[in-house]
């Protein structure tokens, strides 16, 4: 009798338990719809260009280019039938947005069935799986059209806790949803067909089981996999850092990581499928070296130039550049100016040119309702504009230019002290728009200032420097009398430099004596005078714009609330080099004019007035070198401790920065296409001797532009 009662008692326990499951099933069940529209979902994966603009109509809104057609149909080869690939495409054309898109459209044409996606760091990679992963739940369009794999994943809400008990069909899916990795959910049951069209034959979601994850390249790779599973596909999206781009030994770790590390995450049963998408940042870099086919011929390496072939009328394009500065200074950001010098003269300056995406220009109007771009050809001109050319050659080309090896400006004082202006102390140049900064370099018994007339292309004249004496420092026998001292001086100069040509800006160095600058700048009333604080680049990090922090050329502004001052921040090694950089220019050119970024001192009957002031210039020199192991290397090197005019005429430059002063680069036809096609020619020849020719009609307009 005791053993029939314990008998029955374990049935009804078992019972229960089943009772309890079979009613958990029921409550956290899924049921899975028929697809909307199975013939559009068939007709759509049948044609990739097709799934990305109806799939993904918020992104892909502006027709397809030729090579992004071409991109995603290497995407798709690598996928299906194997091997590497390495893609160079410039930076900001949207190759991110169409990766994700792809990794979306490769998993539901079944091409692979473990995608791992790798970034230059965790942080980038991991941003760019959560986005993909949100597209299976949350995609609408997705969500009617596939819901046998992404009903599952919206039935979460965004909440991974119930993926543990999420069933369909009376089984648990066991789908996994994480941050760090997805198991898309195991479905049965389905309708073999719909609407008298095939839908799954056996009843299985062949999405049943697939898997998602990502890794940094700063991350551990070896092993990765999910309940057994491994990747089949990994997509790589900028393997590299800008600073790790620059450091030989990082590059290097980098290729060991890509061709060992991940080439080996595959089963064995299959070769595993690499796409690495990048951007050429130097000459010496990771992409650089994939997608060169004579240095890596099994990547089979595509790049791809915003410029195809530069326009004819470079000289045009130098005046519109002129304009769009000149209406900078003036406030207008937008360059209206310049804009409709650009409508005015456009058959002109767009003659002869070519360009990769036809697309790539802002849509973006002024107040007014005028387009601030009106093509892609003027958005690169602006950004030769307002970045220089060679983050155009790098960024937009992938076609950097070489790196100078070991050396440093070949500045000297005498040089300086050569560089006059032809104006005498305090005379200003005689053209319209010319804006004076001043800088002040504090010290306990002497401090050191420096004024610049600024005019045309960032083109400066010291018109004025001198020494601040503060009178009774040496009697002072303690830190306020100290702070009242210099207070009393600051204020006694004020009245001087106010005088005569007074500045727009002037940035006083706070360093050591904070409260005397902080007590000025309040009783000056603030403008034109800024406290400032300088930092080595190493330990100089700008960050973002917010109500107590304002954001300018290598300097930032921070609210002091309780001194009740904004204070200046300085990249103080950037700002001392790129006024050296002014004196290395030659102060006029073969017409007498004065060179666009040059700067020169006033002229004086006393030959030797300069002396002392150019030793300051060159007391500290910039050296850039080339290190095996650690890429190039820039430092500072003393040279002398009289470096004061050096800070003061540093921080005027700075003053000149953050009223939106600078260079802009003047480059002739001949220039642009040389530096633009120098590597790209080089690589052409290389695939012209192996018989591959580039099959966009951009890339062989590129040949034929370069033999002619």
């Amino acid at each position: 009798m005791i053993n029939t009662a314990m008998k029955f008692s374990g049935d009804q326990q078992s019972k229960q338990a089943r009772y309890a499951e079979r009613k958990q099933l029921e409550r956290n069940a899924i049921v899975i719809p028929p697809p909307v529209d199975l013939a559009r979902r068939q007709q759509l994966l049948a044609d990739p260009m097709a799934f990305l603009k109806h799939y993904f109509p918020d992104r892909f809104w502006s027709p397809f280019a030729d090579y992004q057609r071409e991109m995603v149909q290497l995407i798709v080869d690598v996928a299906e039938f194997g091997g590497d690939q390495a893609i160079a495409a410039p930076r900001g054309d949207g190759k991110t947005e169409i990766t994700k898109a792809m990794i979306v459209y490769l998993i539901l044409r079944g091409l692979v069935r473990f995608p791992l996606i790798i970034a230059a760091s965790g942080t980038f990679a991991s941003r760019i799986f959560d986005d993909v992963r949100r597209h299976f739940d949350s995609n609408e369009r997705l969500i009617e059209d596939f819901p046998e794999i992404c009903v599952p994943c919206a039935a979460l809400e965004g909440t991974p806790q119930r993926a543990a008990k999420q069933s369909h069909n009376g089984k648990l899916t066991e789908i996994k949803w994480s941050n760090v990795e997805v198991m898309f959910g195991k479905i049965d049951g389905l309708p073999a067909t719909v609407k008298g069209q095939p839908w799954h034959e056996g009843g299985v979601s062949p999405y049943s089981g697939v898997c998602m994850a990502w890794a940094g390249m700063d991350s551990a790779i070896r092993g990765i996999n999910i309940r057994g599973n491994r990747p089949d596909f990994v997509l790589v999206d900028d393997p590299e850092t800008r600073e790790s781009a620059f450091h030989e030994n990082q590059v290097e770790t980098r290729d060991i990581i890509l061709n060992r590390d991940v080439a080996g995450l595959a089963d064995g049963r299959k070769r595993l499928s690499r796409v690495v998408l990048c951007t050429i940042q130097n000459n010496r870099c990771l992409a650089e070296k994939l997608t060169n086919q004579a240095k890596a011929p099994s990547w089979n390496g595509r790049r791809y130039s915003g410029v195809v072939k530069w326009p004819e009328r470079v000289d045009l394009w130098q005046q519109y550049m002129d304009l769009r500065q000149e209406a900078q200074r003036a406030g207008d950001g937008c360059g209206v100016n310049a804009t409709a010098f650009y409508i005015a003269n456009r058959a002109d300056m767009d003659a002869g040119a070519d360009v990769l995406n036809p697309e790539r220009y802002s849509r973006a109007m002024t107040r007014e309702g005028q387009s601030i771009e009106l093509s892609a050809l003027q958005a690169v001109y602006n950004l030769i504009a307002d970045n220089g050319l060679n983050y155009v050659l790098t960024e937009i080309q992938n076609a950097p230019p070489d790196e100078e090896q070991a050396e440093t400006l070949g500045l000297t004082a005498h040089k300086v002290a050569s560089r006059l202006s032809g104006l005498e102390r305090n005379e200003l140049p005689k053209v319209e728009g010319v804006r004076i900064t001043c800088g002040l370099d504090i010290g306990k018994y002497y401090s050191h200032w420096t004024k610049i007339a600024w005019f045309g292309n960032a083109t400066g004249v010291v018109i004025d420097y001198g020494v601040m004496e503060t009178p009774g420092m040496q009697a002072a026998t303690d830190s306020q009398a100290v702070e009242v001292a210099l207070l009393n001086s600051l204020l006694g100069w004020r009245s001087d430099i106010m005088a005569s040509n007074a500045p727009e800006f002037c940035l006083v160095d706070s360093g050591d004596y904070s409260p005397a600058v902080y007590e000025f700048i309040r009783r000056a009333g603030g403008t034109p005078f800024a406290a400032s604080k300088g930092y080595a680049s190493s330990k100089f990090h700008i960050g973002t714009e917010s109500g107590t922090r304002r954001l300018f050329d290598r300097c930032y502004a921070n609210h002091q609330p309780q001194e009740r001052v904004w204070l200046y921040v300085v990249d103080t090694e950037h700002w001392k080099g790129w006024l050296q950089e002014r004196f290395v220019t030659a102060t006029f050119n073969e017409a007498h004019q004065f060179n666009d970024g040059s700067l020169s001192l006033y002229v004086s009957d006393d030959k030797k007035k300069h002396v002392s002031f150019s030793h300051h210039i060159v007391a500290e020199m910039r050296e850039e070198l080339f290190v095996p192991g650690k890429g190039m290397t820039r430092k500072w090197r003393e040279v002398s401790k009289n470096n004061h005019w050096l800070d003061a005429t540093a921080l005027a430059c700075a003053a000149a920065g953050c009223l939106g002063i600078r260079l802009i680069p003047r480059v002739t036809s001949q220039q642009l296409v040389a530096a633009a096609n120098k590597k790209q020619a080089a690589g052409q020849a290389v695939r012209n001797r192996a018989g591959i020719v580039s099959s966009t009609p951009h890339g062989q307009a590129f040949v034929a532009t370069q033999r002619k």
